[in-house]
């Protein structure tokens, strides 16, 4: 019986790199132990550098592992990859991990050679272990020094797609650079920066920005969107100022349901809104101020999808919800997640105003006078417990 042949190693190196690179970057490192070429060609990986540690921060979470340790055989394993790459360019880094003060510089480094090196896609997330938000005043501020640095025939994150910051402190004027200098950028996530009180995209021809989401920014009051680009927008946290053009999908979470028709009333004047996502916590709201929600929301002719995520004590009804329905003549899909706090004993009223909102969502017959029941229409319904 003969020998196998090894068909993959007599492959020209520039098609074991497309191979390569194509790969996860845990997969791509392992062949490093196959033979010196191809510990060479790991070196010139040009994919996404993943440094993903969730197994190790779930355990951190638990008080299993010390977070000290752990952070410093993550930066180590970081700078072992990261500082040993020796081609021309990866398309993306993901930095995810508790990494304190004593940080810092390995923070600048990384970020440095991400400029460097013209990532296309970057994360920097410096969440707390439990994936907890709104916490204290980042340790880390985007250093301003990398927006301005002078290279010959590029700008700093000239080729930048989609850019995600989530715990780190960045300024107005920094994250302004981003939107009027990286004229590839599509995406973009902010989550707990400590000091951002104010978001603005302006309209520039030369954006391409389509995706905004701006979390848990306790200390944000204001933001401002004119670009027509911008087709999705999410915002999670405390109530603020919004004053943005319409959108064909919107994502708000909110403290207090009947606020968001205060702050944010424009949202049912959107045309052509397609995708809705509402995220509503009703706890905090007394039973009868549930009769502030519109009853006669105008039509939402577009809307295709609409998803409720809503947090809710178990005397409370939810059917004020169903205007919402009411006005989405062709909705396809409904998703509703509901989290109910029990309070014991429930009175018989409780009860009945759980079955009633439980055959109405089941029902699904919210339809305004027409031929066609809406109920018929809604092709898709998923009704969970929150998670």
């Amino acid at each position: 019986m003969g020998c196998l042949q090894d068909w993959i190693s007599q492959l020209p190196d520039d098609v074991l790199m497309i191979i390569l690179s194509s790969l996860l970057m845990r997969e791509a490192a392992r062949t490093r132990v196959l033979s010196h070429r191809w510990r060479k060609l790991w070196k010139h990986f040009t994919g996404s550098l993943d440094f993903d540690a969730s197994d190790t921060l779930r355990l951190i979470a638990h008080l299993e592992v010390d977070r000290v340790t752990e952070a410093r055989r993550y930066r180590d394993w970081v700078d072992q990859v990261v500082v040993s790459h020796e081609g021309s360019s990866f398309k993306g880094l993901r930095i995810a991990f508790v990494l304190g003060k004593s940080n810092v510089a390995a923070l600048n480094k990384w970020l440095y050679l991400a400029v460097v090196k013209r990532v296309q896609r970057l994360e920097l997330d410096l969440s707390s272990a439990d994936g907890g938000v709104g916490c204290t005043d980042s340790s880390f501020t985007f250093p301003s020094w990398l927006l301005h640095l002078n290279f010959l025939d590029f700008t700093s994150f000239d080729r930048l797609t989609s850019l995600c910051l989530k715990s780190i402190s960045i300024t107005e004027d920094d994250l302004a650079y981003f939107l009027s200098k990286c004229s590839l950028l599509e995406q973009l996530t902010v989550e707990n920066a400590a000091y951002l009180h104010k978001v603005r995209v302006a309209a520039r021809q030369s954006l391409k920005l389509k995706h905004l989401e701006i979390r848990y920014c306790l200390k944000l009051e204001d933001v401002e969107v004119s670009a027509r680009s911008v087709a999705s927008f999410k915002c999670a946290g405390p109530m603020i100022n919004i004053n943005v053009p319409e959108f064909s999908s919107i994502s708000l979470a909110v403290e207090y349901c009947e606020m968001l028709f205060v702050k944010f009333p424009r949202i049912w004047s959107f045309s052509g809104l397609q995708q809705l996502e509402l995220k509503l916590n009703l706890r905090m709201m007394e039973p009868s101020r549930s009769m502030s929600f519109p009853k006669d929301i105008p039509e939402l002719s577009e809307l295709k999808q609409l998803e409720l995520k809503f947090r809710v004590p178990a005397d409370h009804s939810i059917l004020f919800l169903s205007s919402i329905i009411r006005a989405s003549p062709r909705l396809l899909k409904l998703i509703l997640k509901c989290r109910v706090e029990w309070f014991w004993p429930l009175e018989t009223e409780t009860l009945r105003s759980l079955e009633d909102c439980e055959k109405g969502v089941e029902g699904a017959s919210w339809g305004k006078s027409s031929s066609e029941p809406q109920g018929d229409r809604i092709r898709w319904l998923d009704w969970t417990g929150e998670d």
